[in-house]
């Protein structure tokens, strides 16, 4: 009986693993759908523009704002996988899970101030909840690391994990220096890096790299699944 309530629970427990996968890639899937439209049909440059310009895009208006509340329910979706697949999520991860979808929200929200008709408040939310978000959503990963080191059978999830970690804060360290770059007028040296290192490009990169880093969280979540469903009694 004992035997057949653990059964039970593992099923139960890939079950909801799945649900949550499902819904954290649909959320996924049309986050990038609805990005790479939006860049196919605007008139935008997606090396030297913001993807914060392409809400004031000539075509496809809303669809910036679109991409952003689904990946945000993307995160919050992936965190519900790891929670279900029986990965310990401290209060640390959810905290950074909240920021980053609440982060990506008021940035939908609250655009940035492109356009004289733009309240400048919207413009600074829009500027500090896109750090928040951008700063906490790597972090999500990093505070998983320990977690996953104490599960021998997780090693290759974790060191795939570890790698894409590396490739996403070297992306954000880029963004962050070619942002500084273009934000500082009047200085050639700045002016002259800033056009070797757009910042349209460099944040590209960041959300590519978001991207895998969520995708690879739910393929740890679907692997820890697996092992309790498979795991000898």
């Amino acid at each position: 009986m004992a035997e057949l309530r653990t059964k039970t629970a593992s099923t139960t427990t890939a079950a909801k693993t799945r649900t949550w996968t499902i819904v954290a890639s649909a959320s996924l899937g049309w986050a990038l759908f609805t990005l790479t439209i939006l860049h196919a049909i605007s008139s935008f440059n997606p090396l030297t523009d913001p993807l914060s310009r392409y809400a004031f895009s000539d075509h496809g208006a809303g669809m910036l704002e679109a991409s952003l509340l689904s990946f945000a329910l993307a995160v919050v979706a992936v965190r519900g996988a790891l929670a279900a697949a029986g990965i310990s999520i401290n209060r640390t991860t959810s905290v950074l899970v909240g920021a980053t979808a609440l982060g990506l929200v008021a940035a939908a929200l609250f655009p940035a101030t492109f356009t004289e008709d733009i309240n400048p408040v919207s413009g600074k939310i829009h500027q500090y909840a896109s750090v928040i978000a951008f700063a906490s959503l790597p972090a999500i990963a990093f505070s998983l690391l320990d977690t996953l080191r104490g599960l021998p059978a997780m090693a290759a999830s974790r060191q795939l994990l570890v790698r894409l970690l590396q490739v996403s804060l070297v992306g954000l360290g880029l963004f962050g220096v070619s942002y500084v770059f273009d934000t500082v007028p009047g200085v050639p040296v700045f002016s002259m890096l800033a056009s070797t290192l757009p910042v349209g490009f460099t944040q590209r990169i960041v959300f590519i790299s978001y991207f895998c880093l969520l995708a690879a969280l739910l393929v740890v979540a679907g692997r820890a699944a697996r092992l309790r469903l498979t795991s000898p009694r």
